[in-house]
Formats: C-alpha cells, sequence, structure tokens
C-alpha cells in the first residue's frame, strides 16, 4: 500500500461520511465535494447562459470527461462513446452485427443479463443463438468451461471483469485470446471493476468495453463510457442509432447518414449534461489518487471485513484467494431485508442480494467503519443464530 496518500484528507471529501458508515458503493459510489460544486458549477451556467451554454461550455465539457476516461484506460478520446446507460450501448453494439440463425453469441449466467436479454430479444427473431455459460457455484464460471463453448460459430463473447454477484475477478484475459482465435468480437463489461481494479485496453487488446459512473467512478447516474478499439470503429455501423451519431451533426441534414470517424458514432441523442459535470469530477478524482492505490487500500479493508466474518463463523460467497476479490462481499442470511434495516438503524448503509447480505468497502472507508459493520453483524448472529 502506498503511505504517501493521506487517505483521511480524501474521505473528508465525502460529506456523507460524516455521520454514516457506508458499504455499499457496489450500488451507488458517493458524492464528492467537488462532483457537488461541479453539479451546482452546470445550474449556474445553464441559469446565465440558457441555450448559449452548449458551444460555450457544454460541448467542450464532455469533450473533456471523454478525454478523462481515456486517461483512465489508456486509451484515445477519440475510442469514446457517451452513452445514458449499459442497455443503450448493448443495443449500440448489437445492431452493427449481423447475426444468422447459426451464429452464437456467449456469455454468462453470473454476467449482469442485460447482455443476455439484448440478444434473446434478436433470438426469437431468428437472428443468432445465445449461449449461456452457467456456473456450479454461483461465485464464478469456470473458465475453461466457457471457453469449451467458443467456436468458428461464435461471432460475440461477452463477459465481466468482476461478477456483480461475487465480487469474484474473472479471468476474462484466457476468454479473450480464445474469442480472438476464433475470429469473434470481444465485449468486457467492466462495470464492477472500473475504477477500483486497474485496467490497460491497449495492453490487453479489448475490442469493446463499457463501464460507468455510477458505481466506483463516483459520477453519478446517467453516464456510461463506452470505448470501442479504434481499429474497429470503422468496421461497426449501427442501425440504432441518431443525430450524434452523424459525422457533421449540426448541418442536421435528413437525407444522409454519414458516421463520424469517431467511438461518437455510436452516440445516439443528446447527452445528460447535468450528469457529464459530477462524472468529470469523479474521474479526476479517482485519476489523481491512482488506481494501483485505490485497489490497494480497498483489498486492504475488504480482507479486514472477509477475514473477521469467516472467524466468526459467517458464511460468505467470495473467493478463496483474496486477491481474485473486488470488495462486494457476499454474507450468506435467511432474511436479507432484516437484516439491512438492522444495519441502517446503526447507521451502516448495505445492500441485499437472494440470500445474501451484500457490504463492498471503498479507498474512502476506514478500519473503524469495517469493525463497527462486523460488530453489528455479529450481535445480530448471536441475538438470532438462524440468520446467519
Amino acid at each position: 500500500m502506498n503511505q504517501d496518500v493521506n487517505w483521511k484528507t480524501i474521505r473528508g471529501q465525502f460529506p456523507t461520511l460524516g455521520n454514516t458508515n457506508y458499504l455499499n458503493t457496489c450500488s451507488l459510489g458517493l458524492l464528492s465535494n467537488q462532483s457537488k460544486d461541479a453539479l451546482l458549477s452546470y445550474i449556474d451556467t445553464w441559469t446565465r447562459l440558457g441555450s448559449s451554454a452548449w458551444y460555450s461550455d457544454w460541448i467542450e465539457k464532455t469533450d473533456s470527461l471523454k478525454a478523462e476516461f481515456a486517461k483512465l484506460i489508456n486509451a484515445s478520446p477519440d475510442e469514446i462513446a457517451i452513452m445514458p446507460n449499459v442497455s443503450q450501448a448493448i443495443a449500440v453494439i448489437s445492431s452493427c452485427i449481423e447475426l444468422s440463425n447459426e451464429d452464437e453469441v456467449i456469455t454468462s449466467e453470473l454476467d449482469f443479463p442485460t447482455i443476455a436479454h439484448n440478444f434473446k430479444a434478436k433470438e426469437l427473431k431468428g437472428q443468432g443463438k445465445v449461449k449461456i455459460v452457467k456456473s456450479e457455484s454461483m461465485k464464478y464460471v469456470d473458465t475453461e468451461k466457457f471457453i469449451s463453448h467458443i467456436s468458428e460459430k461464435t461471432k460475440l463473447v461477452a463477459t465481466s471483469r468482476v461478477f456483480f454477484l461475487s465480487g469474484y475477478i474473472n479471468d476474462y484475459e484466457k476468454i479473450l485470446k480464445v474469442a480472438k482465435k476464433n475470429n469473434a468480437l470481444f465485449f468486457l463489461d467492466d462495470y464492477q471493476a472500473t475504477g477500483q481494479l486497474p485496467i490497460d485496453v491497449k495492453d490487453k487488446d479489448i475490442d469493446i468495453m463499457v463501464s460507468g459512473g455510477l458505481k466506483w467512478l463516483l459520477g453519478g447516474s446517467g453516464i456510461v463510457y463506452m470505448y470501442v478499439k479504434k481499429e474497429l470503429i470503422d468496421q461497426l455501423e449501427p442501425s440504432v442509432t441518431g443525430w450524434f451519431s452523424h459525422k457533421r451533426q449540426f448541418e442536421f441534414d435528413p437525407h444522409t447518414i454519414e458516421f463520424s470517424d469517431t467511438a461518437s458514432r455510436f452516440e445516439t441523442g443528446t447527452p445528460s449534461i447535468s450528469a457529464v459535470y459530477p462524472a468529470e469530477q469523479g474521474l479526476k478524482l479517482i485519476n489523481d489518487i491512482g488506481v494501483g492505490n485505490i485497489r490497494d487500500r480497498t483489498l486492504h479493508l475488504t480482507s479486514l471485513l472477509v477475514n473477521s466474518l469467516i472467524e466468526l463463523g459467517f458464511s460468505l460467497k467470495v473467493p478463496e484467494n483474496l486477491n481474485n476479490h473486488a470488495s462486494i462481499t457476499m454474507i450468506q442470511c435467511s432474511n436479507p431485508p432484516f437484516v439491512v434495516e438492522e444495519l441502517k438503524k446503526a447507521g451502516i448503509i448495505g445492500d441485499s442480494r437472494t440470500g445474501h447480505v451484500r457490504v463492498s468497502p471503498f479507498f474512502y472507508n476506514n478500519e473503524s467503519e469495517i469493525d463497527h459493520c462486523v460488530n453489528v453483524l455479529s450481535n445480530l448472529k448471536n441475538s438470532d443464530s438462524s440468520l446467519f
């Protein structure tokens, strides 16, 4: 861990932590003072300038956001599209891919279901087949099992770097290599990873990647980032499109569609400018701290949580090797909504999924908050052993 980072000072930039033990970044990242100020700045600009803000501020601000995300993942700003949500991003990419009845799309049951839903809808129309690789443990998907489904029929392989139901870090690199050997596109859902785990899209030779500001990038809702490798951009022509996809969008020409030479061709309509402002500040903070430092700090806090709970006899759905773990900690529970409410009464914000309480430390938490959470859970377990 890098001792040069003053975590106490950084923690002070998040006012929520003044009276709340917040352990739910995997659902929603906290608002920093910088992001709050940026949001107020947007309101001020809108109030002062009205529509002229488009030309004086807002287009440039959107470009600045792309540059900040590109810096984070080692990409070019021209390879970044700003989307409203992942579902829209997948729909646009799906529209670029022509599928025959025999073509296949491979994903897994631990990947967020938006991927499968989109291509299942195409399957209903005779456009391709979706293969969903099953997980025996519901913690991770066996890499070799996943790879065995990839063949010359495969047109797209889509998986996650971190599984949202377990925090397990997926060995996606092996999957990517086999996908490329079979000339299939590789789509990485990085929503639960970007910001807490380093990534270099050039080094890994990733084709397409999506992430967003809602969670670990501390930007709030309304902004999703889609990276498309430069060499692929011209090869992908979307049919789900809009005026922002056009090379000369402000000519407003309805007679032709000439796609942008950049990843902007995958953007459809007007972006949520109000979301751009806090999202940019969230990215700047992550870049300033350094994702390597964030990973070290978060792993330290998560390991403290996991080891403490295991010592007290809790059953967890986490990897045996915590180096394969990315914050999300699933605690087996017979009544998750009740426990989440009891945690809330104790000033702790967590979450639940079927059969589990879910907590997720991040760099702005501290050791005393982890101890507090463990103590409250331990007291609940002691008062009613049937809960855990």
